[in-house]
């Protein structure tokens, strides 16, 4: 039973994990390297719960309640000295992680379940620097965590049955509607949702459509409300690249980023959404859009990475 959470990181994942483990129930402690990360974490947690409670849309006592819940530590020995479950959601830099778990295995209690929210590494890459990789599980929420559903669960080779239960049980607990995948690149969802922005990236970069265009098919052959350039614009450019490098160096030339995508990262700046749609493009960007989608989507169910179904789950929960 995990009664005590962690959250260690308090940028966006961070304190939208949070929220999300606090309005469950959950004793959360948020911890961060910077003190002031972490009281911005606190108020972008509270800040538009305090405008659904004057828009009427909240009530004042569960704001009250979910604060209640939650609490902020500084202190990495502190905040985790009493957890049941801590969960990492710091910068995607492999060392930078490995450096944290290998802390945090010296840290925590001797029963407590290691967690990482990486969209990038193996969980197994996390696991080797501690002396417990079975308790070592991935919990990937997706952006915005407070409020997104999905929550892919990782089992690594060497994470313990029981640990994946418990952080899985943890995961519907708190409102989510959790996946199991196995410890792959991408995972599930990653794995065709990544490469669908850069499929967009290089239609670009190739001359075939304009940005207005590629949104406009990628919403009207997905049924979605953002395409991928708006996308990038809002969870950051840099991410998606970094990545799309990822999965190009576990599986190869079909996943290299598009040059332009990584021109863009080097410009640091968000992409120029402005300009008319070309209708009659439309259905050939559509076509390559849904080429790369369908096409990984069948790879890793037969890779064994994510069942049918639960990558459908992935889809249509997550995305």
């Amino acid at each position: 039973m995990v009664k005590s959470v962690t959250v260690v990181g308090a940028g966006n994942m961070g304190s939208g994990i949070a929220q999300a483990f606090a309005s469950a129930g959950f004793q959360v402690t948020l911890n961060d390297v910077d003190a002031a990360a972490v009281q911005r974490g606190l108020d972008r947690i509270k800040a538009p719960l305090q405008k659904r409670v004057e828009g009427g849309k909240m009530a004042q006592a569960d704001l009250d309640s979910l604060l209640g819940n939650l609490r902020s530590e500084p202190d990495l020995a502190k905040a985790v000295a009493k957890a049941d479950l801590v969960v990492e959601a710091v910068f995607e830099d492999l060392k930078v992680k490995q450096d944290l778990f290998a802390r945090l295995d010296t840290l925590a209690p001797a029963a407590t379940i290691l967690a990482t929210n990486t969209s990038s590494f193996k969980v197994g890459e996390l696991a080797a620097v501690t002396k417990r990789p079975e308790q070592v599980v991935g919990l990937h929420f997706f952006f915005p965590a407070a409020i997104n559903k999905l929550v892919e669960v990782v089992k690594s080779p060497r994470t313990s049955q029981s640990a994946f239960d418990v952080a899985f049980a943890a995961s519907k607990k708190a409102g989510k509607s959790p996946i199991a995948t196995g410890d792959a690149p991408g995972f599930a969802v990653n794995r065709f949702f990544v490469p669908w922005v850069n499929e967009a990236c290089r239609i670009l970069e190739e001359g075939e459509a304009n940005i207005p265009t590629i949104e406009a098919a990628a919403k009207q052959a997905f049924g979605i409300t953002m395409g991928p350039f708006e996308l990038m614009n809002v969870t950051g450019v840099p991410i998606s690249y970094h990545a799309q490098s990822t999965l190009h160096r576990d599986l190869g030339a079909f996943y290299e980023p598009s040059k332009i995508l990584k021109a863009q990262v080097d410009k640091k700046a968000n992409w120029d959404l402005a300009g008319a749609p070309d209708s009659s493009k439309t259905e050939a960007v559509a076509s390559r859009l849904r080429g790369v989608v369908f096409g990984i989507a069948c790879h890793l169910v037969e890779e064994g990475v994510c069942t049918i179904r639960d990558t459908d789950r992935g889809a249509t929960i997550g995305l």
